[in-house]
């Protein structure tokens, strides 16, 4: 059986990696798409609140508590939602970060065999380490924003729970 060489095995692992990262993308672009629709369903709720609040105050009316546990609840979905954007787009950054990367070592393929870069010197292998680390570092952070954001979540839920049962059970 004959081996294959190095180059063909290579351009296939990237081949590959590439099809995972535009995988990833599209993940991430339904999640933001996801993220956009809330963000709109939020604002269209604080705009409702405002409105009722400014009927509440022309009025007089004895709404103020309720409106006041609304406000509460819109703030506690916006406070999560901004945790959720922030997290997108650390993960954002990071699947940038690894496409620059596809591209650079498919760009490095490409060249002819006798522009090929050299075997790795230690330095060379210590920068790619360092530059591994800072990667994992990044997904470290992403990571704690998303378990943040799932504290975030269960607060608000917690917390709706806790209203909806009223301040006799609480």
């Amino acid at each position: 059986m004959p081996t294959q060489t190095p180059e063909p095995a290579r351009s296939q692992e990237l081949a590959q990696e590439q099809c995972l990262a535009e995988l990833e993308q599209a993940i991430g672009d339904r999640e933001q798409l996801a993220g956009d629709r809330e963000q709109a369903r939020i604002d269209h709720e604080q705009t409702r609140q405002d409105d009722q609040r400014r009927v509440a105050v022309a009025t007089d009316g004895p709404v103020a508590p309720i409106l006041d546990d609304r406000q509460a609840r819109i703030d506690r979905e916006q406070v999560k939602r901004d945790v959720n954007q922030e997290s997108l787009d650390h993960a954002q950054e990071g699947r940038d970060h690894q496409q620059e990367a596809l591209d650079g070592a498919r760009a490095i393929l490409d060249l002819p065999v006798s522009q090929q870069p050299d075997v790795a010197d230690p330095d060379a292998l210590r920068r790619g380490a360092v530059d591994r680390a800072a990667a994992a570092r990044e997904r470290a952070e992403a990571g704690l924003i998303r378990a943040q954001a799932a504290m975030v979540r269960a607060q608000a839920t917690e917390a709706r729970v806790t209203d909806d049962r009223g301040p006799e059970h609480g």
